[in-house]
């Protein structure tokens, strides 16, 4: 199975969501090829959740059995679940949207738990969790490397995929909806 990954900025964001979304696959026992979005490339979840950029993106790409469309809520400020829901309705053989709860660096900030000095219900609640939390932390641990010391940081996920599952519950239903669309039978 191949597995394509549209992230809202490819340059950052694939180094959290592609090692999330194979440590998802490798906890359903499947080890599928998992790509993220190379081009276009990508300027925030505006551009991620267009109707016609998904449509070029899936219509561009037909070797992906299925796409995931993986972008920040942000507090749902420019309706970006309604978009969302929109896009996967528009793509129900091929694509699954998740909506990080309110950015991706919130996973990556779900592996340092005891680093941040707020409880956790309280960061993904937070509106802005990367400016507040996820850079000071990545600055504290390196950010020298590729995508800004992200990379490096999701290290951490190894061994600890099961409490990044029960900490966000976006990923949950994600594996979930996953499991459910693996069920349906193939189009015609």
């Amino acid at each position: 199975m191949k597995v394509l990954i549209i992230p809202e900025d490819q340059e950052l964001d694939r180094y959290i969501v592609k090692p999330v979304v194979e440590a998802l696959f490798a906890a359903i026992r499947q080890t599928p090829d998992v790509t993220v979005l190379p081009e276009p490339r990508l300027r925030g979840a505006g551009e991620a959740l267009d109707q016609g950029t998904v449509a070029t993106i899936v219509a561009e790409n037909p070797m992906a059995d299925l796409f995931l469309l993986i972008v920040d809520r942000d507090c749902n400020r420019e309706n970006h679940e309604e978009k969302a829901a929109q896009r996967q309705a528009e793509h129900p053989d091929k694509l699954l949207a998740c909506l990080a709860c309110q950015e991706v660096e919130v996973w990556l900030l779900a592996l340092y738990k005891d680093s941040v000095q707020e409880t956790f219900t309280k960061v993904r609640e937070d509106c802005d969790p990367k400016e507040r939390w996820a850079d000071p932390l990545l600055k504290e641990l390196g950010s020298n490397g590729p995508g800004r010391g992200r990379k490096a940081a999701m290290r951490a996920l190894s061994g600890k995929w099961r409490s990044l599952h029960d900490t966000c519950p976006e990923l949950r239903d994600l594996q979930q909806r996953i499991q459910a669309w693996q069920q349906q039978p193939a189009p015609v």
